[in-house]
Order: C-alpha cells, then sequence, then structure tokens
C-alpha cells in the first residue's frame, strides 16, 4: 500500500471511530506514528536490518505467509523485545492503539510490553526469540495453533 492509499484508509478509520462505528480505544492509534516493515521468512526466520531502528525503536513488521504482525521494539540497552499481536484468548489479530494492542473480537487489551490489561484473555502475549549480528536482527517464528 503505498503512502496516499494508507493516509486514505487511516481517515477512514478514525471517521468510523469518530461517528461511533468502531469502538473509539482505536482512534489511540492515530496518535503514534508507526514505521511498517513488510518482510518474508526463510526457513522460519524474519531477517530485518538494524539500521531500520535508526529513526524509531518501534517497528510493526508484516510477514507473508504469517497470520500476524510482529511488535518488535529495540530496547535502551540495545535488546530487542519482539511480541506476536495475536489474542491469546481467541487467537484474534491484535490492533495497536497508542502505546498498547487491543483485539476487536471480546475486546481484551494488553500493555506495550504484552501484559494482559483487560480480559477475557487471561495469558500475556508471545515473545519470540532474536539473535543479533552487526547487520540483522532475526527472528525466530513460532508455528501458531
Amino acid at each position: 500500500m503505498d503512502r496516499r492509499n494508507f493516509i486514505k484508509s487511516s481517515c477512514g478509520a478514525c471517521a468510523a471511530i469518530a461517528t461511533g462505528f468502531i469502538p473509539a480505544v482505536i482512534l489511540e492509534a492515530c496518535k503514534t506514528p508507526l514505521g511498517v516493515v513488510k518482510t518474508s521468512s526463510q526457513n522460519n526466520i524474519v531477517k530485518i536490518t538494524l539500521s531500520e531502528f535508526g529513526q524509531s525503536n518501534y517497528k510493526l513488521v508484516r510477514v507473508s505467509n504469517y497470520d500476524y504482525d510482529l511488535a518488535v521494539e529495540k530496547k535502551a540497552d540495545g535488546s530487542f523485545e519482539t511480541i506476536v499481536l495475536m489474542c491469546t484468548h481467541a487467537g484474534q489479530p491484535l490492533t495497536k492503539t497508542g502505546d498498547s494492542y487491543y483485539c476487536t473480537m471480546h475486546g481484551s487489551t494488553f500493555d506495550h510490553d504484552g501484559h494482559v490489561t483487560k480480559g477475557p484473555a487471561e495469558k500475556d502475549l508471545l515473545k519470540l526469540n532474536y539473535k543479533t549480528d552487526k547487520d540483522f536482527l532475526y527472528i525466530e517464528l513460532k508455528k501458531l495453533s
């Protein structure tokens, strides 16, 4: 999706929220600039250049042939945290809402670190293992049931 279409669809979503068609909690997403990285995996490994984190420590990663987005954050100490944006209650994809994640199916919410803040979900979000070298971040995907 090019930038123009992304802005059009994002504004359409905000308009739908303002008119009451979508839960207002999603409106928080309009406040947070979102860096999206589209990539693929090879042998269940996602490879992202470390330079992607030059301007922002947070990236939303869309992996082709994987059902859920990944939230990837570079921490202050240089380590990374990767969270699978799949609701642990009903397996639905999550929506980023400001500094948290929201399930549109039953209303579960998760904080920035993937901890449940509102049910019906009871389990925290799945975190993935990673490795780095001088140029790349390698994320190990897990098969999800």
